[in-house]
């Protein structure tokens, strides 16, 4: 009967320390997930179309290029 007693404090004492380090690992795990930050404005390039963000943006008038050559070749066209 002690046989049994002791396999069964050993199985919980195993089981509660496996399932206190699993909900450590998610809380880290939670913790090291970055952040995101807002979405940034995408523009559309006047010359080829493609979507970019609008802090990369080369600009003239109400225009938005993704390059000054695209911008020299709208201005050429």
């Amino acid at each position: 009967m002690k046989f049994w007693a002791w396999l069964l404090l050993i199985f919980l004492v195993v089981w509660a320390i496996r399932s206190s380090a699993k909900k450590n690992s998610m809380r880290s795990h939670k913790a090291a997930m970055p952040q995101l930050d807002e979405p940034e404005l995408m523009v559309q390039c006047a010359h080829c179309g493609v979507h970019f963000p609008a802090s990369e943006a080369i600009s003239q008038s109400d225009l938005s290029f993704c390059s000054e050559e695209h911008r020299q070749l709208h201005l050429q066209s």
